[in-house]
């Protein structure tokens, strides 16, 4: 029969043995979380040089990281719609507009850290609170909004774009309702921002260690549990979310105007 002392040895033993693993096993988390709030980190402040650190170059050029990003944006905006020629009013209404996504993160928290089993690859789970939900501008209710608008400016400009179109060519007129439906497009969409509560996604990092450097960087970003933020919430890939965010203002209405 054991005696007290040596099971009291024995207890001691286990419980030295399971305390070394859980410091193992959290020192091996440290630089994992380490490196989800570096990135999270970059992400809410901008910095271009930290997003590269902390990702793969998929994930930095990726269109979650675009959606905090003012400038891309911007030129995707652009370029979807054949790059016109934008006037002075236009280009600041579209700089004041994208700089509510530079600074869309207000807090964030790495929550969990799952490791696989030879520490190679590990997914950081992390809750982001954003000022505006990720879809505040493509919803079904802003797009009827804008459509009415731009139907509404069809009606009362129909007129004035003919007469351009006859004056100086059909190009000048789409591109003169290009920049005006932009115009009414961003109030709009300011509004619905404005009137937006915050909310709060919950999102799976993954990552991967550099075998040479010890380092960990992020190599996918997908939504985990969308439940915890209401309506909103970004679909199973984030990516698909956030190309999807990004503002897209069609100028066919001005295109049919001129063609009347």
């Amino acid at each position: 029969m054991l005696s007290a002392k040596r099971i009291s040895a024995t207890f001691v033993a286990v419980l030295m043995a399971v305390s070394t693993l859980t410091g193992c096993q959290s020192k091996d988390k440290g630089p994992v979380k380490e490196a989800a709030e570096g990135f999270i980190e970059a992400i809410k402040t901008g910095s271009t040089d930290k997003i590269n650190e902390y990702s793969s170059d998929e994930v930095a050029s990726g269109s979650f990281v675009q959606l905090f990003d003012a400038a891309s944006m911007k030129d995707a905006l652009i370029t979807s719609l054949g790059n016109p020629n934008l006037e002075s009013e236009t280009e600041a209404k579209l700089d004041e507009f994208y700089s509510l996504y530079s600074s869309l993160v207000e807090s964030y928290e790495v929550t969990d850290i799952a490791m696989n089993e030879d520490g190679t690859a590990a997914t950081a789970y992390v809750t982001m609170t954003n000022s505006f939900p990720y879809d505040v501008v493509t919803n079904n209710s802003v797009q009827t909004k804008f459509s009415k608008a731009s139907e509404a400016y069809n009606v009362e400009h129909e007129e004035e774009l003919l007469q351009i179109t006859n004056e100086q060519g059909a190009q000048a007129a789409i591109e003169k309702a290009c920049n005006d439906l932009i115009v009414i497009a961003l109030d709009i969409y300011e509004e619905e921002i404005d009137a937006a509560e915050p909310i709060t996604y919950m999102l799976a990092l993954t990552l991967n260690k550099n075998e040479e450097t010890g380092s960990w960087y992020v190599t996918g970003v997908q939504s985990y549990d969308s439940s915890i933020a209401g309506t909103g919430a970004p679909a199973t890939d984030t990516d698909t979310t956030a190309t999807e965010a990004s503002t897209e203002i069609d100028a066919s209405a001005a295109t049919a105007s001129t063609e009347n």
